[in-house]
């Protein structure tokens, strides 16, 4: 259902003015100001906590303080701050890897013996994302967005850290056994990155009204794909890690990669699928995902091999040419098919870049005449065959599906009873608080690439600058402001904190003056809109989420947020504006004043109606005030762009 046109809607809402008096457009003035001065960008730096690297004091601290929750303790106040030690950790160790200075994060998670601790962390969240996940996510949905995303996100920021600590020789030996929990749950994400098509791995939206038409549950449901196709692509480089230091990690291990789990199964099918690359389905150009996000291939770089797939060539390259890894591995049929299946991708361009695979090609050929591995069975003793099988299980993650098991629906309404709460602004101030970057970073590597000239249709910025000058008009009328107002107050106070409505004009005929332009308000969240930008990486998004929560936590039900939705116009987080609420005839109202307006007896058809999420109205199109209300100058409506 529709809200209908402004000039009914209003007509029908005269005999329910507020205390203003509110009948027709009579009167109205000083909206500009209103709208001028509420108006801004979200600005991160402004409302970031930016913070220098830590001090070997304070990750001395961090790092003797990390313990292992319970289940139920995941999204609390004390796992809250753990989660924010962790991230510290994570952006300190990154930044000394980066610059090339001393290393003292990983070094005290290896004199504090503290990798298995991160380890379980890993499997903890995991566990809790894979049975509790599903049983909370529709209660919490509209909860802002940071509050639901950071149980989602912590899983990246802790195999983000593992991937910098096991860079490390020390930091495989410090783990011992509990890389077999390692080992499983890499394989895990490699079998997903296997049974998921390409393009369902990381949905590429062009269209701003399908992210609009998204619930919150699907909102959440596609940040939760993103996060965990970001986990993945740190997964490989764990791998490769593992194999680079097989030598240092107990021979279990090996064990459970070759014969369990028999990666090399996985590896081989995966660099075909290269879920790393993939065509931007608005601009048509290649892209391949490094340093967490999405970035654009340029013609001169086609031939260089993506870093991911580098690390796949690398990872079964140690399992191949390792002499250990050859005596345990039993070359069946099927499997030495498989490895065979690697010459084709072998060739002058990519051994230019990876010399070594030289050595790993001239051992397929062997294979291929002699059907075994050159020197199989000699010098190693492979095949001693013995009566006892000794194998080690992946300890973390059976003992907590072995303590919850059968109580997990008891775990979730607990949660949602004690922890998984509505916020209060305190608290919706301190997650803002909590993702802390340093502002060097945010200079470096901005939110996203910024639109070229030309793409999208060969919009030019000269077009974008004439629609933002339409559209801040459109946006100005005072039944927009008003209509916009009541629509955004409709569900007080179950509205996400960071819910923003696109203003929209849906296909046209162009309006000449005396007629009406067409509108539509929909509901989304503002982080959604970064899903329409490709290169917005999990900590990016998380570190825009921080910066509007710190905005937010002071505006709730005094403003709102409001973007357009036009073909000239990027539409980003960026694009945001906050507006104060008006009441009809412009003055400043709170959003619980406007919705007691509405939820007064007799008007339930005008409630159910603004609650919907889509309203449909139109203001009208001139040159002058008609009977009363405030037209759209004719001069704006070419910028509108509406023919599509």
């Amino acid at each position: 259902s529709h809200v209908g046109s402004s000039e009914s809607l209003h007509a029908s809402g005269s005999d329910w003015a507020d205390s203003d008096s509110m009948a027709g457009f009579d009167g109205l003035d000083g909206l500009d100001g209103i709208i001028g001065g509420a108006v801004g960008q979200l600005d991160d730096e402004e409302y970031l906590q930016g913070f220098e690297d830590l001090t070997p004091f304070e990750v001395e601290y961090f790092v003797r303080d990390l313990k292992e929750f319970k289940l139920e303790e995941v999204g609390g106040s004390s796992w809250l701050t753990h989660h924010e030690k962790t991230e510290k950790l994570n952006w300190t160790a990154h930044n000394q890897a980066k610059e090339g200075y001393d290393e003292y994060v990983v070094d005290q998670f290896n004199t504090g013996e503290k990798i298995p601790t991160l380890i379980f962390d890993l499997m903890l969240i995991e566990v809790w994302k894979e049975k509790i996940w599903p049983l909370v996510k529709a209660k919490i949905a509209k909860f802002s967005s940071l509050r639901t995303y950071i149980p989602v996100y912590h899983e990246a920021t802790a195999v983000n850290l593992l991937e910098i600590c096991l860079y490390h020789r020390t930091s495989c030996e410090e783990a011992g056994d509990a890389l077999v929990d390692l080992v499983d749950y890499c394989v895990r994400k490699l079998r997903h990155l296997l049974a998921t098509p390409n393009d369902e791995l990381v949905r590429q939206v062009t269209d701003a009204k399908e992210v609009a038409d998204w619930d919150s549950v699907r909102a959440l449901d596609e940040q939760f794909k993103e996060c965990e196709f970001q986990v993945c692509m740190c997964v490989i480089s764990i791998l490769r890690f593992l194999t680079d230091h097989r030598v240092a990690i107990p021979l279990a291990v090996t064990t459970r990669l070759l014969e369990t789990h028999d990666v090399l199964l996985l590896l081989v099918p995966l660099m075909e699928k290269a879920p790393w690359v993939r065509k931007n389905k608005i601009n048509g150009r290649v892209e391949k995902f490094e340093e967490h996000k999405w970035q654009r291939v340029e013609q001169e770089d086609e031939g260089r091999l993506p870093k991911l797939h580098t690390q796949v060539w690398l990872t079964i390259y140690n399992l191949v040419m390792d002499a250990e890894c050859r005596s345990r591995y039993e070359l069946s049929s099927f499997r030495r098919e498989n490895l065979l299946r690697l010459r084709r991708y072998i060739n002058e361009v990519v051994v230019d870049q990876l010399p070594p695979l030289t050595n790993l090609h001239r051992t397929l050929e062997e294979m291929s005449i002699s059907g075994q591995f050159t020197g199989a069975g000699q010098g190693a003793n492979p095949a001693a065959a013995t009566p006892f099988v000794v194998e080690l299980v992946a300890e973390a993650r059976e003992a907590l599906l072995r303590t919850y098991d059968g109580r997990w629906q008891e775990i979730a309404d607990l949660q949602l009873l004690e922890v998984l709460v509505k916020e209060t602004p305190a608290e919706l101030k301190r997650l803002g608080q909590m993702i802390s970057i340093p502002k060097e970073f945010l200079e470096a590597e901005p939110l996203g690439d910024p639109p070229q000239a030309g793409e999208g249709g060969g919009l030019t910025s000269s077009n974008s600058r004439v629609a933002q000058s339409s559209w801040d008009a459109v946006g100005q009328l005072a039944s927009v402001c008003s209509t916009a107002s009541f629509f955004a107050a409709a569900r007080w106070p179950d509205v996400p904190v960071d819910e923003v409505l696109l203003l929209s004009a849906p296909e046209q005929p162009t309006p000449v003056a005396g007629e009406r332009l067409n509108l539509e308000l929909r509901r989304t969240r503002c982080t959604l809109l970064s899903t329409l930008r490709g290169s917005t990486s999990a900590q990016h998004r998380a570190v825009s989420d921080a910066a509007l929560l710190a905005r937010r936590a002071g505006e709730e039900g005094v403003s709102f947020l409001m973007a357009f939705d036009a073909q000239a116009l990027e539409l980003d987080q960026s694009s945001a504006r906050t507006l104060s609420f008006v009441s009809q005839k412009g003055a400043n109202r709170s959003a619980e004043q406007l919705h007691q307006l509405l939820t007064k007896p007799g008007r339930e058809s005008l409630l159910q109606m603004y609650s919907e999420d889509v309203a449909e109205f139109s203001v009208a199109v001139g040159r002058v005030v008609a009977g009363g209300e405030e037209c759209l100058d004719i001069s704006h409506v070419p910028g509108l762009f509406l023919s599509r």
